[in-house]
């Protein structure tokens, strides 16, 4: 690949400038995180440089298609990705999915636009006249069109979740019931709308939740479950195992229904300790004995976090 190829192809230019950014910032964040990827997150995080990479290079792929296509690519375009950034704030299930895609995106574009470019490589070396012009086919230039606008509309839909949401956590003045509701409704929103992109925001959530449990200031089956669904999303074995003992204490009172969460939240607990699920709620794989972050505080017996309640489900 020479430098004339380069300039020639300018998607292949930014198709290689993505792959050699990613790179970088792989090498970059292990040597940040010195391994652990947890302290990282709680470090502040690199994990939405990759989003912000991504959203750049969708970005880049419209900005050298577009001038080689006509208005109603544009404007199809542009509908397009105001439709799925708008879908995140007005269907949850919908946006729930659109953030899953863009958790696969950071894990297998990388793959993706590699292949692309030495099969790029490969067609101009070996394709002869019949593929020699692919590359520069229109349909080839409306297919790198299409899949920027898909980049750009969800995993750049993520990325402007983060800076239009609310903070993560309510002000430490609020009542704890209030506290744990606004806590939990904002780790359910943040999975709709993309934001739990950015994971300082479960990170923050969990320290707020141990802090309060520490502190003996839940003390309502509501609040229970509110806490147990926030620790849900945390790191470690203790933090899942202190979110079913929560969710067993709420369902076991005559006000909530959480069966749902005690089964999702001693399957987590499960998995995170390498043994096997027994309602079969998880899917695809986590870390083993993985470290807490945030860390569990010494005087919070995750065993035994009420009265009364110490075995879970």
């Amino acid at each position: 690949m020479n430098s004339t190829t380069l300039a020639q192809r300018p998607a292949l230019t930014a198709a290689v400038g993505y792959i050699c950014l990613h790179v970088v910032l792989v090498f970059g964040s292990v040597a940040v995180a010195d391994g652990d990827t947890g302290s990282l997150v709680a470090a502040g995080g690199l994990s939405i440089v990759y989003y912000l990479l991504i959203t750049a290079f969708g970005m880049v792929l419209l900005a050298v298609t577009t001038l080689s296509l006509s208005r109603g690519w544009w404007i199809g375009g542009f509908t397009t990705v105001v439709a799925l950034v708008a879908m995140r704030y007005v269907f949850g299930t919908a946006g729930g999915i659109l953030t899953i895609m863009a958790l696969f995106a950071i894990v297998f574009l990388p793959y993706v636009v590699a292949a692309s470019i030495l099969a790029r490589l490969l067609v101009s070396r070996f394709g002869g006249d019949r593929l020699g012009d692919l590359p520069t086919h229109h349909l080839t230039r409306a297919g790198v069109f299409v899949a920027g606008v898909f980049v750009v509309a969800i995993v750049g839909g993520s990325v402007l979740a983060v800076g239009a949401a609310a903070p993560a956590v309510p002000a430490e003045d609020w009542p704890a019931d209030r506290q744990l509701n606004y806590l939990e409704q904002t780790d359910q929103r943040d999975r709709e709308t993309g934001a739990v992109i950015d994971r300082r925001r479960d990170y923050r959530r969990a320290e707020r939740v141990l802090s309060l449990l520490t502190a003996g200031k839940a003390d309502s089956p509501e609040e229970w479950l509110d806490a147990a669904i926030v620790l849900h999303h945390g790191t470690c074995p203790e933090h899942f195992e202190l979110a079913n003992r929560l969710a067993v204490a709420a369902n076991e009172s005559a006000t909530v229904t959480a069966t749902d969460w005690v089964r999702l939240t001693y399957d987590r607990w499960q998995v995170s300790m390498g043994e096997p699920q027994r309602y079969s709620t998880q899917t695809g794989t986590r870390p083993v004995n993985a470290a807490c972050h945030p860390p569990v505080p010494a005087k919070l017996n995750v065993s035994a976090p009420l009265a009364g309640v110490s075995d879970a489900v």
